[in-house]
């Protein structure tokens, strides 16, 4: 491993770092008790319009995730209106017994008048004034959370993603509403407001992904949380999201205070092989080199680490990915959209061009068009790219949301590439499929 010590000359460095670790953090313990920190949590992904694939299992992270810092968690899944406002104000009730409180959502938001409002499962929106019956008003939940005058707030709205009702709503608009946070409290937003977050391509949205990371990372200030997790998602979006956060925090919040839950309880303990263990992997948990997690399953088969280990093994063991290079060049794109309710069937060819793994296309229109659509996006190195799609409205009677020609419209495309061709599929509104030949 480079930069590593020999495990023969490791040894004598993990005995003194023991000896102070068992002088220094049992005391420290029982110095200071920590306060109470209690989490609401809530994904919503089973709409009947317009579902969404991440946030059930955003929330199930998440709800791990705060359980390891120290969070007493409330969850809920699919949640309906009623559902949620119950939940919201027994959340209140109890954050009256002070300490941190945190609100996670992932699922559909959307502001009509500059007022945010989280929709659950259950909701049926046919114009902006049903909004204030069918969904759950933001404000709720700030009002709860400060009459509550605990001493930490945190509100997390992945909740930013395309509005399914817009179209039926004059006074809607893109994404989440600015909102200023109560005294001690940081209202944290996956992109900023009147702009519109990704879902995400893996198993978690962007957003999300890049907050449990970072919430993995010990001794940080909640704003360094977020800084982090600012840094990671414009940088993986190529600048097309950019998360947000209103903050009036009066007060410091550190919260992962250990390296995770685990290594916490091994060090209350003051068991000695546990703490032997517990410095063993923080040695070698950022290692790239398949030998320092072998080493660690020779000595610790049945190790609290051994699934991370052998996890770690096996990515580490894996030979490496062609260089997303390979797919450079000219792609012939056709995307083909069949007829969906009322809307009738097209078809649109455009030639993109991949540099550096890059996608770019555009189709612009031509004497007897008026609708326009561009797509972009990177393509890893194992050829899985999740697309952006832009575009106006030609002829009407395609869209199948009712658009007016020249509208803008935009949505996802999930696609796989191999050397020479390509397939993937339109995400939302209506199934598309789209094949690239290079």
């Amino acid at each position: 491993m480079t930069g590593m010590l020999p495990w023969p000359r490791l040894v004598p460095v993990l005995a003194i770092a023991l000896a102070v670790l068992a002088s220094a953090l049992p005391a420290a313990a029982q110095a200071q008790r920590p306060e109470p920190r209690l989490a609401l949590v809530i994904g919503n992904s089973a709409y009947k319009e317009s579902p969404l694939r991440n946030p059930v299992n955003d929330v199930r992270a998440m709800s791990q995730r705060l359980k390891e810092l120290g969070f007493t968690v409330l969850a809920h899944e699919n949640a309906t209106k009623r559902t949620m406002e119950a939940a919201i104000v027994e959340f209140g009730r109890r954050l009256a017994e002070g300490g941190v409180g945190a609100f996670y959502y992932a699922g559909h938001g959307l502001q009509v008048r500059g007022r945010n409002y989280l929709v659950p499962v259950d909701a049926e929106i046919d114009d902006e004034a049903g909004v204030r019956v069918a969904a759950v008003d933001v404000e709720l939940l700030l009002e709860q959370m400060a009459e509550a005058k605990n001493r930490v707030n945190l509100v997390v709205l992945d909740a930013c993603r395309n509005n399914p009702f817009e179209r039926r709503m004059r006074g809607a608009s893109r994404g989440l509403a600015a909102v200023d946070a109560a005294r001690g409290t940081l209202v944290a937003y996956a992109t900023a407001p009147g702009s519109v977050a990704a879902d995400g391509d893996g198993h978690n949205g962007l957003y999300t992904e890049a907050l449990l990371e970072a919430l993995r990372e010990p001794g940080l200030k909640v704003e360094e949380v977020f800084k982090r997790v600012r840094i990671e998602v414009t940088r993986r979006s190529k600048g097309a999201q950019t998360p947000w956060e209103s903050s009036s925090l009066t007060g410091d919040l550190i919260v992962n205070v250990s390296v995770n839950a685990t290594t916490a309880v091994a060090v209350s303990a003051s068991a000695a092989t546990a703490d032997r263990e517990a410095l063993f992997w923080l040695s070698i948990k950022d290692s790239a080199d398949p030998a320092a997690f072998q080493a660690y399953l020779k000595q610790y088969p049945d190790g609290t680490f051994a699934p991370l280990a052998r996890q770690r093994l096996a990515v580490t063991s894996q030979p490496k990915l062609p260089p997303a290079g390979r797919f450079d060049g000219t792609w012939n794109v056709t995307v083909r959209c069949p007829p969906h309710g009322n809307a009738t069937g097209y078809t649109i060819r455009l030639v993109a061009q991949v540099k550096d793994g890059v996608l770019t296309g555009r189709q612009d229109p031509g004497p007897a068009q008026v609708g326009t659509l561009a797509l972009s996006g990177k393509i890893q190195p194992d050829g899985k790219a999740t697309l952006d799609a832009r575009g106006t409205v030609g002829d009407p009677q395609n869209a199948a949301n009712q658009l007016r020609q020249g509208q803008a419209y935009a949505y996802t495309v999930d696609a796989a590439f191999d050397d020479t061709k390509g397939v993937g599929n339109r995400t939302e509104i209506r199934p598309c499929t789209l094949t690239f030949a290079k």
